[in-house]
């Protein structure tokens, strides 16, 4: 049996990137990992390390790509 721990508020988490939850740490045979409340298979972190930072960077909204394009006048 597992018990389900909430993150505390003050520590920023980034929102799960699949269906937008905030993570929880599980507890499972004296061991803690972080993990996505709605699906585990969200993300998988190593059993025994609560890895914030890990999550955050997993789940961290990609950056999107903008061409930079300048427009081209033609000298007359």
């Amino acid at each position: 049996m597992s018990t389900i721990i909430p993150i505390q508020a003050d520590i920023f988490c980034e929102p799960c990137k699949h269906c937008g939850a905030r993570p929880v740490v599980e507890q499972k045979k004296g061991k803690f990992a972080v993990i996505c409340p709605t699906n585990r298979e969200h993300y998988k972190g190593k059993a025994g390390i609560v890895d914030v930072a890990d999550w955050n960077k997993q789940n961290k909204p990609p950056i999107p790509f903008v061409k930079n394009i300048q427009s081209q006048q033609k000298a007359s």
